[in-house]
């Protein structure tokens, strides 16, 4: 039996490691180890591959068990899939990480977290090789301002049970996630500055010579975007290559709400400071900052991109949390089957 590993660091990642890593984790380690994307800032951190996964199900005994669940979903009925996605969630949630995952999990937290905040965010990325043609609809879970060994494995479980949860399971006939990774990083203080969005074509028309980038004070999180009100601005690219003034409309927000985290991790909605609300979330040179990073991946992966950005509100740094072309063209050889 060939023992593989059941975490990887991200600055030893590619798109090569798809199948192991997912969509989200492989590309984030693209950044890491190719040269010309080195400009581009990324939060350190780990993936516990598909492999850790796998082996958490052998070992709690539930091959086959999720795979009877979904045989008798009705995705068109509500109640079919809250009463399935419960069942199969509880599965996980009340199964035992095994000790030798653990172990390898808690290492690379400790060694993660040496000199500095321990503090992290456990992000899932599903091993679904159709995510490559379609734009990320995220319908797995985040969690934050994760700290200690316990709390740690708790929420990788947490991840792993989202799997199959009831957005996942509307979405199960379009989707071939079968298995999960998890990707563990740095705490970007977020909740302190701003995050957000960005394109590198206009996302409504497909525009090509346009970057779009929005964002809100505090973190961005899906369940809550309708009622946050994002600043939005465009960027032409032609003008960037030529030192010319390249934002050509920026439109503020309201901006009336945002969203903190609590130290037991929850996620907290309240009204923005007054003296915020009247200003961008984003210097002109921020902002130019993004669409630059914008262009390096566009013109490497020769497709337009997405990606989600945050700034950090202790150090004012820009960090890129997830990046993926719109159209991906790079050869399917890279990907390791």
């Amino acid at each position: 039996m060939i023992i593989k590993d059941y975490v990887l660091r991200l600055k030893n990642i590619s798109i090569a490691n798809l199948l192991e890593v997912g969509v989200k984790n492989a590309f984030l380690g693209e950044i890491f180890t190719h040269p010309i994307l080195h400009d581009i800032r990324v939060p350190d951190g780990f993936a516990i591959t598909s492999t850790a996964f796998h082996r958490f199900i052998e070992y709690n005994k539930l091959d086959g068990v999720h795979e009877r669940l979904i045989a008798s979903l009705d995705s068109g009925n509500l109640a079919s899939v809250d009463k399935i996605g419960q069942r199969a969630r509880a599965l996980i949630l009340g199964a035992r990480m095994p000790g030798d995952i653990e172990d390898a999990i808690t290492a690379a937290y400790r060694e993660l977290c040496f000199e500095s905040s321990n503090e992290v965010a456990v992000r899932s990325s599903p091993i679904d090789i159709d995510l490559l043609k379609t734009r990320f609809i995220d319908v797995h879970d985040t969690f934050l301002n994760i700290k200690g060994d316990k709390e740690l494995i708790e929420a990788v479980k947490k991840c792993f049970a989202s799997l199959y949860s009831e957005k996942s399971l509307i979405n199960h006939s379009n989707s071939s996630a079968k298995s999960i990774s998890v990707c563990v990083q740095k705490m970007v203080r977020s909740n302190k500055a701003s995050s957000g969005n960005a394109f590198t074509s206009d996302p409504e028309s497909g525009f090509a010579d346009v970057i779009h980038i929005t964002g809100v004070y505090g973190i961005l999180d899906k369940d809550y975007q309708s009622d946050l009100h994002p600043d939005e601005f465009i960027v032409y690219k032609p003008n960037i290559s030529e030192g010319l003034k390249a934002i050509i409309q920026k439109k503020m927000g309201q901006k009336n709400q945002m969203l903190i985290f609590r130290d037991n991790s929850v996620i907290q909605q309240l009204a923005t400071p007054e003296q915020w609300r009247d200003q961008f979330i984003l210097m002109d040179n921020e902002i130019l900052i993004l669409a630059e990073w914008g262009m390096t991946l566009e013109n490497y992966y020769g497709s337009p991109i997405s990606f989600e950005w945050v700034k950090d509100g202790d150090s004012n740094e820009l960090f890129l949390l997830q990046a993926k072309p719109e159209n991906f063209k790079k050869s399917k050889n890279q990907i390791l089957i």
